[in-house]
């Protein structure tokens, strides 16, 4: 898939692509009932998008070369705006989806590995928290060396990534 992909820098054009981005990031158990999209109308869920391309904010987008399509975005709030809960980790908080389509081909890879690389030399490192049924996810997270460090609400296992 890396062959017909090309990346770029989210910015406020992306704005609602990456509201859509982000309700698939929260992503729901195929056992269990999908979540209404008014879960984007919660403040501590707002902040994570909300008026993105701010000074500290930083994203990347994969985009189809051939259809100009974005297939998935990776993001953070570099300053900590969203404040969620670290969970004694003050890490910058990434946000990761891709489309549905999308799912599966490489795309979440090919995000990480840019997202890290552009980052290391900005920040200490970078965490996450995870559904824990997303084991497609927690494998992706690991094989970039996340590990877990905490346990969330709802056992959201918390992931960082140290640089």
């Amino acid at each position: 898939m890396e062959a017909g992909l090309n990346i770029r820098e989210l910015g406020t054009q992306d704005q609602a692509l990456l509201w859509e981005l982000l309700y698939i990031a929260l992503w729901d158990a195929p056992d269990e009932p999908r979540r209404p999209r008014s879960v984007l109308d919660k403040p501590a869920i707002q902040k994570l998008v909300e008026n993105w391309g701010r000074d500290e904010d930083f994203g990347l987008l994969a985009v189809d070369t051939a259809t100009g399509e974005g297939l998935g975005a990776i993001w953070a709030r570099l300053d900590g705006y969203e404040n969620a809960a670290g969970f004694g980790c003050d890490y910058p908080f990434l946000g990761i989806a891709v489309m549905d389509q999308h799912q599966g081909k490489g795309v979440g890879s090919y995000l990480m590995q840019h997202f890290i690389e552009a980052l290391k030399q900005r920040v200490e490192g970078l965490r996450l928290g995870v559904n824990p049924k997303n084991t497609r996810a927690i494998h992706l997270y690991e094989k970039f060396g996340f590990r877990e460090y905490a346990i969330g609400a709802g056992d959201y296992p918390q992931m960082k990534l140290e640089f």
